[in-house]
């Protein structure tokens, strides 16, 4: 193993061989707890998701980033896990020299984007995959939503391995994304490492068994509508990957995934008042027409010609639209029925 020089407060390690036996002095090289390292695997013989987690591991609390050419061993590895990978250590460390707090252009962009949306999944989408980018230490992120019935589910992930995570606490009826949605709730819910996590004694063994180490939930709570709630959920493989996360990131994306739902729902229940409306007026027209072709046949006037069609609803026990509908299109086919149930013929 050769270490590599510290760069502005950050260290890059380079390792070569196998990795397993060189974790002892992977630890004695940080022993500084830098602020990033950057491992560089190009020249490893052989790398496993268990060397993955070791390095990860050793390297706290420094965040740890990983460069490894490409076509090389740990590189399948990185890739398969879904961490993110640089060319090179040049390469890592100038994407640290960018910086790491959103701007007020991705904010306002995502904005954009979201008053364009047209259902509650594409809003919901949108939150969850500008979370995992400008969140970086969240490997994994998904929104937990609460039906009035208490009932729970996944509206929108980055990962299916979002939603293994979130169905288990449906489940077990505990959990940071089920305890997050839950009204009255703390703003925040996380643990920094679930392998000895006492708040969620089922789930943390189980979720710590899958790799996921640290979790962060934040409430989705519409104060106007008591009937919604929901969590933002944020996973990391990482013991206190999460602990650093924007607070206020966090609960800003949050609040845009509360306030477009809230107004998405809006439009979608304003929508379905409209449909809701032209059926109701396609009634009365279709009914309008029943009537007056029991009014012409049968020289009734409206009002009798309406209770004719809602007694022969009733005994026939067919939606009185239905009914009208029929008489009106084919209105000879009535003729049989009516007669057998003792009604005057209405045509």
């Amino acid at each position: 193993m050769e270490r590599g020089r510290p760069v502005d407060y950050s260290a890059v390690v380079r390792l070569s061989g196998d990795p397993s036996a060189l974790r002892g002095e992977v630890g004695d090289a940080l022993a500084a707890e830098p602020r990033m390292v950057v491992f560089e695997l190009s020249e490893l013989t052989s790398f496993s998701s268990e060397d993955l987690a070791a390095l990860r591991d050793t390297a706290q609390p420094s965040e740890a980033v990983f460069a490894c050419r490409e076509g090389r061993v740990a590189r399948q590895v990185l890739e398969e896990e879904g961490v993110p990978v640089s060319d090179s250590a040049s390469a890592a460390l100038a994407l640290e020299d960018e910086s790491v707090r959103p701007s007020g252009e991705q904010f306002r962009s995502l904005t954009e984007m979201l008053l364009a949306a047209r259902t509650v999944g594409e809003v919901l989408q949108l939150i969850v995959d500008a979370t995992a980018s400008l969140v970086p230490a969240a490997e994994l992120v998904s929104i937990t939503l609460r039906a009035p019935d208490g009932g729970f589910h996944t509206a929108a992930f980055t990962d299916p391995k979002a939603v293994e995570l979130d169905v288990l606490q449906y489940k077990l009826g505990e959990g940071p994304c089920h305890d997050a949605a839950v009204p009255g709730r703390p703003e925040f819910l996380e643990s920094p490492d679930l392998r000895g996590d006492a708040q969620w004694p089922r789930w943390s063994p189980e979720a710590a068994g899958l790799g996921w180490r640290s979790v962060l939930a934040t409430a989705l709570v519409d104060d106007a509508d008591s009937r919604f709630s929901g969590a933002l959920n944020l996973y990391s493989r990482t013991p206190g990957g999460l602990t650093d996360a924007d607070r206020d990131v966090v609960l800003l994306l949050a609040s845009h995934a509360t306030l477009a739902v809230a107004e998405t729902d809006a439009v979608t229940r304003s929508e379905l008042h409209q449909a809701q409306l032209r059926r109701a007026l396609d009634s009365r027209d279709v009914i309008g027409q029943a009537k007056g072709i029991l009014m012409a046949r049968r020289g009734l006037d409206a009002e009798a010609a309406f209770d004719l069609l809602r007694r022969t609803s009733q005994q026939l026990n067919v939606k009185l639209v239905h009914l009208a509908g029929t008489l009106a299109a084919r209105h000879e086919e009535l003729d049989g029925p009516v007669a057998q149930m003792g009604e005057p013929d209405p045509v």
